[in-house]
């Protein structure tokens, strides 16, 4: 008699999918906040010579 294993590889694919995802959530929320400031720096300096243009 064989024993079906696709049930459990499925499983198995199921748990290493929720920790990669697990894993992405977990780095993203680590680098929010610098990235956020970062983002901001940016931003105001771009803004800063935008303002320095005269047209």
């Amino acid at each position: 008699m064989r024993i079906r294993r696709r049930g459990q590889s499925t499983l198995e694919y199921v748990i290493i999918l929720a920790a990669v995802v697990g894993a992405i959530i977990a780095v993203a929320a680590a680098f929010k906040p610098k990235l956020t400031g970062t983002y901001d720096t940016l931003g105001n300096k771009m803004q800063n010579k935008v303002n320095e243009v005269d047209f």
